[in-house]
This record gives C-alpha cells, structure tokens and sequence, in this order.
C-alpha cells in the first residue's frame, strides 16, 4: 500500500527453506495478505500513485541528520492509491467515527468501505471532505475507503 502510493511495485521475496518447503510463518503471511488483497485488490493491482502527498510525512525540524539538514518524519496514519474515477484511502490508524481530507480536486459523488461497500455519509465544501465512519475498523489490517469522482 504505502509502494503502491509512491508509484512503485513491490516484490515478496519468499523461497524454500533447505528442504524445499515455504516456511510456516511466511505461509501464514502470505494467506492474511491474500485475504486481505480478496476484498481490496482493485485498490492495489493496477492502481496510481496519490494526487495529495502530505499523508507521507514531512520535514522534521527539530531531527537532523550529520549534515545537520532536516530529516524527514514518515507520517503512519493512511495512504492513498488510485484508479481513473476513484480515489483510495488505505487507512492505517483507524481515526473514528469522522475523517477530514484536504485537498480533494474534484467533487466526490459516493463514498464506501470495501470491505461492505455501503455508502457512507459526507460533506464537501470546495477541497476538504469529512467523511462519516463506523466507529470502529471493520478489519484488522488497513481497511480501504473508496471515494468515486
């Protein structure tokens, strides 16, 4: 997701251990990750790196490195991939029960987890769009909101 986001691609580097056999804990990985790409793949196969970019993180003033130049702050809270006509928000720390993003270009018609697909409540008022969630994340690992333009 966070690649993907980027524009890049990601390659799981797994192999046979000595006997020829996958290793039991990257099985177990490789099956969450399947599940999860079952209900969310449209959001990651094929798709578009974010229009926005301060999802990412920014400079960090107060941190430097050896040169003594900012270093960079990685922010952990969503990302955003996309496809023509959608936007979508990985999110990583569910935020509750409201979202607020900025910088939204175009007007939004629908709005929906993946993981259900029911329409969600929003508002939107020139770039920012707040967004109406259940209070809790429907999945363990990032649930997928999907913003149709």
């Amino acid at each position: 997701m966070d690649i993907v986001s980027k524009g890049g691609n990601y390659l799981l580097n797994v192999g046979p251990d000595g006997d020829g056999f996958i290793p039991q804990p990257s099985q177990d990985i490789l099956r969450q990750v399947g599940a999860w790409l079952k209900v969310n793949g449209e959001a990651i196969y094929g798709a578009g790196r974010t229009p926005f970019g301060a999802e990412l993180g920014s400079m960090d003033p107060n941190r430097k490195d050896r040169r003594g130049r900012p270093l960079f702050a990685e922010s952990k809270a969503w990302r955003c991939t996309t496809q023509p006509g959608k936007l979508y928000l990985h999110l990583f720390q569910w935020p509750g029960a409201k979202f607020e993003l900025s910088g939204v270009k175009s007007q939004i018609a629908k709005a929906y987890l993946l993981t259900d697909r029911q329409p969600l409540r929003f508002t939107q008022t020139g770039e920012t769009l707040w967004l109406s969630l259940p209070q809790v994340a429907p999945g363990s690992l990032a649930t997928v909101l999907c913003l149709e333009q």
